[in-house]
């Protein structure tokens, strides 16, 4: 009898341990985007007994020991600790032993390990852990630290960067026809959190010819709603080169000139003079104008020397002006010309038709006749 009821207890205990070990907590690790809402799943399964509570737990790297943040009751009662609260909503059901929350706007200090505790009666606490995973979206910038100069050294002409990313974005370039005549350099570089900064510099020798050309600069991460595209427009720096004098404007007696040229940044200093090299300036300054009056006085070559910061040349302009008297003698002059031109023609003509009269009296006149010895005999 004894033996039997030994038996039985054995069998039940096996029983009891055999449901014990079938009970288990399930869950699935998660991850999001900084900014977005986790939903941190957790069920109780293969148990009948009451449960007591359920109790969310995390770690991280800011705290790496385990730390209560919520416990909910067998009622349903939320209790928030350790400062998350409003952030933590229990999304489970009592009944169905879900012990669910939705953890919302995640930020790179909510990586970690999140553990699910239920608690039954009699068998005790059951758990799992969760990890979350935060994605850092990469802040992107495209800019040249100091703008490239043309020259014959290679020079980075413009860098695209990745910045704080978890984990680390991918940089590429959408380049066109400047494939041949650039090439890419990648660095990465990660900070003591883990964010990766990853920048891409376009390097090439600087030319006045790349000045305003299109690149593109493209970013894909995880974190990103798709692939983000940053156009650019390279810029180049470099001296003036060729300088163009033009009329700005008449003024009556004296006309106004601009002296222009093709530089970057634009030139920032213009000198008007009479000599080159210059000796003594008519002006200097900002102002790329001169006004030159219209007298004999003004006549001569001018000279316009642009600078920027890098450069400078040289453009020339010749005035020449005529005077009034001047102008009355040359009048006098064409008409006196014209008149001993005309005078000439007419005394041609008539010589002409003298010397065709004569040559026309002459072939009228009778041609004499010359007898010959036998006549005069006879």
């Amino acid at each position: 009898m004894h033996s039997s009821t030994g038996l039985t207890g054995i069998c039940v205990v096996l029983l009891f341990l055999t449901e014990i070990k079938a009970i288990r907590v399930i869950g699935q690790n998660v991850t999001v985007a900084a900014g977005d809402d986790a939903h941190l799943f957790c069920q109780l399964v293969e148990t009948r007994e009451p449960l007591t509570s359920i109790r969310w737990q995390r770690r991280t790297k800011e705290k790496p020991a385990n730390t209560d943040f919520v416990v909910i009751t067998s009622d349903g009662k939320e209790e928030h600790i350790n400062g998350l609260r409003d952030r933590v909503k229990f999304t489970g059901n009592i009944s169905r032993l879900s012990g669910s929350i939705l953890l919302s706007k995640v930020t790179a200090l909510d990586e970690g390990i999140y553990t699910c505790v239920f608690s039954v009666f009699p068998s005790g606490p059951y758990k799992t852990e969760i990890r979350l995973t935060v994605l850092v979206p990469p802040v992107v910038s495209v800019s040249t630290d100091v703008p490239p100069v043309a020259g014959d050294a290679e020079e980075i002409l413009a860098t695209c960067t990745a910045a704080n990313a978890k984990p680390a974005a991918e940089v590429l370039w959408s380049l066109g026809a400047l494939s041949d005549s650039v090439k890419v350099q990648t660095n990465v570089t990660v900070d003591s959190e883990g964010r990766s900064t990853v920048k891409s510099s376009l390097i090439g020798v600087a030319s006045k010819d790349l000045n305003q050309k299109k690149v593109q600069c493209l970013v894909t991460h995880p974190g990103l709603k798709g692939k983000l595209e940053l156009n650019y427009t390279l810029i180049v720096h470099y001296p003036p080169e060729v300088v163009y004098v033009i009329s700005a404007g008449d003024q009556g007696k004296a006309v106004e000139f601009q002296c222009e040229a093709d530089a970057n940044p634009k030139p920032t200093d213009f000198i008007w003079s009479r000599h080159f090299p210059v000796k003594e300036p008519l002006s200097s300054g900002a102002n790329s104008r001169q006004i030159i009056q219209l007298t004999p006085d003004s006549n001569g070559v001018y000279y316009c020397v642009v600078s920027n910061q890098y450069g400078k040349a040289v453009g020339s302009l010749y005035v020449h002006v005529t005077s009034t008297e001047s102008k009355a003698c040359w009048t006098l002059f064409i008409i006196a010309l014209f008149a001993g031109v005309c005078g000439f023609l007419i005394w041609k003509y008539h010589l002409h038709q003298h010397i065709t009269k004569r040559l026309r009296c002459i072939s009228r006149d009778p041609v004499p006749t010359v007898s010959s010895d036998q006549d005069e005999e006879s």
